[in-house]
């Protein structure tokens, strides 16, 4: 089978830059190759988004609201914007709806998993488990193999139907008022409607932990909350790189999450997989294959300053979260968490920052270039 262009995995990157590249309405004869068929794949992706861009997922929004909170046993702060939304997108449902789209187009889908790549004749061989694909241009969005020295972020939540009602009205994006024995930990929850509720216990470290440890800090957080439930509806576990991920395969280009498109901070990457994707499709359509960087320079520098700082001084993570949180605006907050900073909102996030470990990074950073 040959193939101008051939996207490897179809997650959000790999079918968002094929759905692009057909609506660009690209001469190029694509493939995707993907094991899973899409409803295989349940997951909740989340991201803040301008109100004015909310529709553009109607189909696959789960839930969505104006307001997030994030506290610790002693103080909460609550954020809440007319202009941004926070919205959860169905992973299944979006994907779905992509792969109908690319139906009867000059865009295939192939089941089947890669095992290899190599080069033949110029061209890139997919060796896979049941057939051999070969491409001009190879788009590997896959995720990326995590080696044991990387700080992750790991996580593993649940969907609860309650017995009664929860009274959480906004999203809660970080209770950190938890056990930090194992690394920062903090409980994630979205009320779905009165009665549905996820909750999702969250650790940023070095070292995952097993599944049934997650389960009982949801299980404390919720008896805390006096929270009961009739049924579990769903679950979901992952694994996220908060540093920097480096492929050097010759002619294979990486997008997503492989290809750098992680907030290294954060942990975030809906918004960037979708930007990073939108400018390279932009370039195919001039004939250039290269893709382009997910974020600035600046913001991949601080966030590995950062990064580095809470693994040395994990005591003063949370108040740095906390005090950084409501040094922001709203819409300050959401345009920082999407990359869309301004000059005064970095002034405020450095005021936050403690200078001693900060300034001692980065001149250790200097020091080695």
């Amino acid at each position: 089978m040959n193939f101008d262009i051939a996207i490897i995995g179809g997650g959000n990157a790999g079918l968002s830059l094929a759905r692009n590249l057909l609506r660009d309405q690209t001469k190029n004869k694509i493939i995707v190759i993907e094991p899973e068929f899409p409803e295989n794949k349940p997951a909740n992706w989340c991201t803040w988004i301008h109100k004015d861009n909310v529709s553009i997922f109607k189909n696959s929004i789960k839930g969505s609201w104006e307001g997030w909170t994030v506290s610790n046993k002693t103080q909460k702060i609550n954020h809440s914007s007319s202009n941004y939304k926070y919205i959860c997108i169905d992973a299944a449902k979006y994907l779905t709806q992509i792969e109908n789209e690319l139906n009867n187009s000059n865009v295939s889908i192939l089941r089947d998993a890669v095992v290899e790549i190599s080069k033949e004749n110029n061209r890139k061989e997919i060796i896979c488990k049941n057939n051999t694909v070969f491409a001009d241009h190879v788009y590997d969005s896959r995720p990326p193999e995590l080696h044991t020295n990387l700080l992750r972020q790991h996580f593993y939540g649940i969907e609860y139907e309650l017995t009664e009602p929860h009274h959480i009205d906004s999203v809660v994006l970080m209770d950190f008022d938890v056990d930090q024995f194992n690394g920062l930990h903090f409980i994630y929850a979205l009320p779905f409607s009165e009665r549905r509720l996820f909750v999702e216990s969250t650790v940023i470290s070095q070292e995952l932990n097993q599944i049934e440890w997650y389960e009982d800090q949801i299980k404390l957080w919720m008896k805390n909350k006096n929270l009961d439930y009739l049924k579990k509806i769903s679950s979901e576990k992952g694994v996220i790189p908060q540093g920097k991920i480096e492929y050097k395969n010759e002619g294979i280009h990486c997008i997503g999450a492989r290809g750098g498109a992680v907030r290294l901070s954060s942990g975030y990457a809906f918004h960037n997989i979708q930007s990073q994707v939108g400018k390279l499709a932009n370039n195919i359509r001039n004939d250039c294959y290269d893709v382009p960087v997910a974020m600035n320079k600046f913001v991949t520098f601080m966030d590995e300053i950062f990064n580095k700082v809470l693994i040395n001084n994990p005591q003063i993570a949370v108040d740095l979260f906390l005090n950084t949180t409501k040094s922001l605006s709203a819409d300050e907050f959401a345009k920082f968490m999407t990359n869309k900073t301004n000059f005064n909102i970095w002034l405020k996030v450095i005021a936050q920052m403690p200078k001693k470990p900060f300034i001692g990074q980065i001149l250790k950073r200097a020091n080695r270039g």
